[in-house]
């Protein structure tokens, strides 16, 4: 009996796309697959399907003549929908994908009582990690040196520095470096911002201290606070080693491993940092990327109600297809109303409007 058409939304990784992806829905029938995207459509035979697992997500990979196309799925509902999609829960290669994630459970488990049993801390660290991953994320992370993290940014950077269309100059490029420049004042780590030219209003950071910011965002924001805004929330993810925890986090027990052997693992990490553009920030880390981008916006000198602002306009446009920054940076009313209750607090105080004429500044050099 044919099942019913499948519909998700996803994102679409191929030659010509974007780094992060473009955001797309994906047609599944009883035997082919489409990606669409508002400018491009792929298909394929869903016999052609390779799985694998991305962060909480699903990747599906085919081959065609011009390169490899993949789409990623990290909705809970979609996955779960996807999985028990009949033809797809038939496949051999589905098959043989729960197969690996029980191997991987089961050598997990048998990997972390190994550690276990060669020290004290160590034991005590990997069995916490079965109940407590963040905070374990977070203890591993403190392990990895600040010259490590910076080589481990820099090695995901040079991965994906060809498929980013990067600008040097123009009004765009010199608003974002003049206000990276003056919310990572005292900084521990040397910030390298980077402009790429995209219509897709995202933005993503490395570890280390490497942000991009594509053009379609800065030409979102209606006035420079704005972009102040979502270059201090990203420079926060990175100092406060979010980007770090979440590729620790996705890596699991390699991840525990830098702590427990001192050793960066050039490769695992490394593997981690590509997908990092595509994993989303936990509620925790979103809320701490959101307080602390405020505090250094107050501290100075700049209206912190453009982070609230821009945050506001983005979660009201595009209906179910939400901007790609709020795809790996979620929104919710709570943050908004957490935020909004703060700049209250501070209505006694005047910020001096940002000057830098006109807003959105153009966009090409």
């Amino acid at each position: 009996m044919s099942n019913a058409p499948f519909l998700a939304t996803a994102r679409l990784f191929g030659p010509g796309c974007p780094a992060t992806g473009e955001p797309a829905q994906i047609v599944l029938d009883d035997h082919t697959i489409e990606a669409q995207t508002a400018t491009r459509s792929h298909a394929a035979s869903l016999s052609a399907l390779r799985f694998r697992d991305v962060g909480t997500g699903l990747e599906l990979a085919w081959d065609t003549p011009d390169g490899v196309w993949a789409v990623h799925v990290f909705d809970a509902d979609a996955l779960r929908r996807l999985r028990a999609h009949a033809p797809l829960e038939s496949s051999p290669r589905m098959t043989a994908l729960r197969t690996r994630q029980q191997r991987r459970a089961i050598w997990r488990t048998l990997g972390w009582g190994l550690i276990a049993a060669l020290a004290l801390s160590p034991a005590l660290l990997l069995v916490a990690f079965i109940w407590q991953s963040d905070r374990i994320a977070l203890a591993a992370a403190k392990g990895v040196s600040v010259e490590d993290e910076v080589r481990l940014g820099e090695q995901a950077f040079a991965s994906m520095r060809a498929t980013l269309d990067l600008q040097d100059s123009g009004r765009a490029f010199e608003a974002v470096q003049a206000l990276g420049r003056r919310l990572t004042q005292g900084s521990r780590y040397r910030y390298r911002f980077y402009v790429s030219k995209s219509d897709e209003i995202n933005a993503f950071a490395l570890p280390g201290g490497i942000i991009v910011v594509n053009t379609g965002l800065i030409a979102a924001t209606r006035r420079p606070e704005e972009l102040a805004g979502v270059l201090a929330h990203e420079v926060q993810h990175v100092e406060q080693r979010h980007s770090l925890q979440g590729a620790i986090k996705d890596l699991g027990l390699r991840g525990v491993w830098v702590l427990v052997t001192g050793e960066l693992g050039g490769s695992a990490l490394g593997q981690a940092a590509l997908e990092l553009t595509s994993l989303s920030f936990s509620r925790e880390a979103e809320a701490q990327a959101d307080k602390h981008g405020f505090d250094a916006m107050a501290a100075h000198g700049v209206d912190p109600s453009g982070m609230a602002d821009f945050f506001a306009v983005l979660t009201k446009r595009d209906g179910a297809a939400p901007p790609a920054f709020l795809s790996t940076h979620p929104a919710s009313t709570a943050r908004e109303q957490a935020l909004r209750a703060r700049i209250q607090v501070l209505s006694e105080r005047r910020f001096e409007p940002l000057t830098m004429k006109p807003w959105p500044p153009q966009t090409t050099p």
